[in-house]
This record gives structure tokens, sequence and C-alpha cells, in this order.
């Protein structure tokens, strides 16, 4: 092919991506629902929401920010419907995966894997999921756009200083909405621990949030993100290590905080991983920080070298 012909199939191409449905949105989520438990006649409901979920998650477009088909974040949705309360009214709850592709490799860190147990919510077939910021009245579109903003905004922390707190305050909107919602769990402040939304959006728009976001940025972008130059393996095992450490501090201001406990939920099997093989690097301060902010992970930390 000639370089003029080269040229006008890359225009070609860009301006196809640029008219595609899938150009401008920000998620590849994959939704899976579980309705074992609930005894009904009627499953096509449950394929439909299936079907509703998917295209309301991969169409919506969260941001401004335009992405690339290739650019777009992997996740995934796992519905576990439990309890059919009243009529097309569903109790259960949800798991969330999300792993960021780590460069010049074939892998993905996980980031997020968390489930929420406060799912309740009424679903009539065929009814249409939209999320308008404005007004959002439907729990169903609220709970799984909250998630969406979730993983877009740790997705951007990632990759920038201080990234994602658009979508973060974006978090604490649709939390100030559905507190007035008082039939649905996970909206408020319910003296059960932090482990729910209301705690998530909380957390990530407090005075300390941009300590935990450096974390999650010096971690992928300027420790694992270098990784795949073996000459730099260990400055990005250092940058990993840093990027722990770091994290004293935040715990001693909150040591209960959803943050900590969501991170090393995500990472603990990965950092016993990345300080068990390779060239060793000083990992004594490592070894004393994580005893102290993630005991419930200790037995994994025994081999860090």
């Amino acid at each position: 092919m000639g370089p003029h012909l080269r040229t006008l199939s890359n225009i070609t191409i860009a301006f196809l991506l640029s008219i595609s449905p899938l150009a401008a949105q920000e998620l590849n989520a994959r939704v899976t629902i579980n309705h074992q438990q609930i005894q009904r006649s009627n499953v096509n409901i449950f394929r439909t929401l299936e079907a509703s979920l998917f295209e309301f998650l991969n169409n919506t477009r969260w941001t401004g920010a335009r992405y690339t088909i290739q650019e777009r974040i992997e996740c995934n949705f796992t519905l576990i419907l439990e309890q059919e309360p009243s009529q097309n009214e569903f109790q259960g709850k949800l798991q969330i995966q999300y792993s960021r592709p780590i460069y010049g490799t074939n892998y993905n860190s996980p980031v997020l894997t968390f489930q929420d147990i406060d799912i309740y919510f009424p679903y009539t077939e065929f009814e249409r999921l939209e999320f308008n910021p404005q007004n959002i009245d439907n729990n169903l579109v609220a709970i799984f756009a909250f998630y969406a903003y979730l993983i877009i905004g740790l997705d951007n922390a990632t990759f920038a200083p201080n990234g994602g707190r658009e979508q973060f305050e974006t978090l604490q909107n649709i939390v100030n909405f559905m507190q007035s919602q008082a039939r649905f769990p996970g909206w408020r402040d319910d003296g059960r621990g932090f482990r729910n939304r209301f705690w998530i959006a909380e957390h990530l728009n407090h005075s300390t949030t941009p300590d935990f976001l450096q974390t999650l940025y010096t971690y992928h972008r300027l420790g694992l993100d270098v990784m795949h130059t073996v000459s730099r393996v260990k400055e990005g095992k250092e940058k990993v290590a840093q990027a722990i450490t770091s994290l004293q501090p935040y715990y001693k201001k909150r040591p209960q905080s959803i943050l900590l406990q969501m991170f090393f939920q995500a990472k603990a099997d990965e950092i016993a991983g990345i300080f068990s093989a390779g060239d060793p690097i000083n990992t004594v301060e490592l070894r004393n920080v994580l005893s102290e902010i993630d005991p419930l992970n200790s037995s994994k930390y025994t081999q860090l070298k």
C-alpha cells in the first residue's frame, strides 16, 4: 500500500471510529445476572434486564472525554438476585471487578474487586434505563451509574496525579440525591461499618483523598508501567513499595477507610507476587507497613523479598 493510500485509509478509519456509537463511550462492561434463587414463572425478565444493563453501561457517555475502542475500560458486573420480596422488586448483591492494563504487557492489574450487599430495586420488564444527573429517581440506575463513575474515576487516578476528582464528585452527587429515598439501602451511614456507597463517596471526597490518589498513580504509572523494560524492573518495584508505604500516614488519619479495604482486597495477591520473585529490593519497611495497615493479609506477605 502506497503512502497516500495508507493516509487515506487512516483518515477513513479515524472517521468511522468518530461516528461509531462505541467510540465515545468509556466502558466495555460485561454484565451477568444470576437469578437461580428467584422462583418465578417469567424468567425472561432477567434476560431483558441483563441486556438493558449491558446497553446502559456501554452506551451511556459518562464523561466529556473521548475514548477509542482500544481505550475503553474493561470491567465486570455480576448481579446476584436472592429474593423478590414484592412483585417486580428484587434484592441481592452486586460484584464489581475492574482491572487496568499495564503498559507494554498483556497483564491487567486488579484495581477494584468489590461486593455491594445493599442491592434492592424495583424493575419492570422493558423499563428504559437512563441516567440524568440532575434528576436521579431510579435506584437501579443510580447504583450502576455510581459504580460506572467509580471505575472511571479510579482508572483516571492510576494514569494522572490526583485524577478522577470530577467522577468522585459525581459519586457524591448521586449519594446526595438518593439519600431522600429511605427505602433503598446503601446510600446512608447505616451504622454497619464503612462498606457501602455512602462511605465510598465520602472517603473519595475527603480532604485526605489526594494522599490515596497519589498512591494509585505512583503504584501503577510510575511502578507497574515501567516494569516491562527489564532494566527498570527494580525501579518499578521500588516505586510500588514507595506507593504502599506512603499509605501509612493516610492509615493513621483514617484507619477504617473503605478505600484501604478496597485497595488491599484488589492488590494483596499482586503485591505478594511482585515482591516474592525476581530481583530483590529492601522490603523491611514495606513489610513493617503492611503488617500495620493490612493485617488481614499478613500471611500473604511472609515471602516478600
